[in-house]
């Protein structure tokens, strides 16, 4: 009696280390449908007029918990193109890559548009706050444009702005004041961002130490975004 006990715990435990082993590599039901169904509505709101099918997962990266999709476009010639999504498998379920956006993007004509934005918003930041140290964006455009950037340029996404400060004795309210006026100051240019990082660099024990502000724009700033 006492040895069929023993088996019965011993398969138990092998059972629950399959299955912990088999959740560890392929991920669960739970996340995989909650993945899946924020792939959906971020095509649904970034392609409303796409003809796309989401395949079933073909991959789940259990270091850090990410499914991999293949989405499946149709074009207006029934050409099909797949292309690879990832996505987190733990809430917020946030899509980590646009490889439909990223395929079409023209590199060349986007780093010259990105140096040019960086200088504007440089010039523009400095006038108020010449501790501004550096600037930089991820301008991406499809085709090949003449024209230089402007802040009423509409690329395909809005971009993303990240500036470096030297912190100095700046306090807490100070630096947070700071990212209202470059907020204004973007806002009154009309620049077409969806999220402005703002690093704020000083040396602790001889190391490089930042604290950050995020903001979009129309956030309202208060000292507990400081971080």
């Amino acid at each position: 009696m006492k040895k069929k006990m023993i088996y019965s715990v011993i398969a138990i435990s092998l059972i629950a280390a399959i299955v912990f082993a088999y959740m560890q590599m392929s991920g669960n039901k739970t996340g995989k449908y909650k993945a899946k169904e924020s792939l959906e509505e971020f095509l649904e709101q970034t392609y409303p007029a796409m003809d796309y099918e989401i395949k079933r997962s073909v991959g789940y990266g259990w270091t850090d918990e990410t499914y991999e999709f293949h989405v499946v476009v149709k074009d207006s010639v029934a050409v099909e193109t797949t292309y690879r999504f990832y996505v987190s498998g733990i809430e917020p379920y946030e899509v980590y890559s646009d490889t439909i956006h990223e395929s079409k993007i023209e590199k060349d004509a986007s780093k010259k548009l990105n140096a040019e934005a960086e200088q504007y918003i440089l010039t523009l930041l400095q006038e108020k706050i010449p501790q501004v140290d550096s600037v930089d964006t991820d301008v991406e455009v499809y085709n090949k444009v003449a024209e230089e950037w402007t802040p009423q340029m509409k690329t395909p996404k809005p971009i993303h702005i990240m500036l470096e400060i030297e912190k100095g004795d700046l306090t807490k309210e100070q630096m947070v004041q700071q990212c209202k006026i470059i907020q204004e100051l973007l806002n009154d240019e009309s620049i077409d961002y969806y999220t402005t990082e703002v690093g704020y660099r000083s040396m602790v024990n001889g190391e490089e130490n930042y604290e950050y502000v995020s903001f979009t724009p129309g956030k309202e700033l208060t000292i507990n975004d400081l971080n």
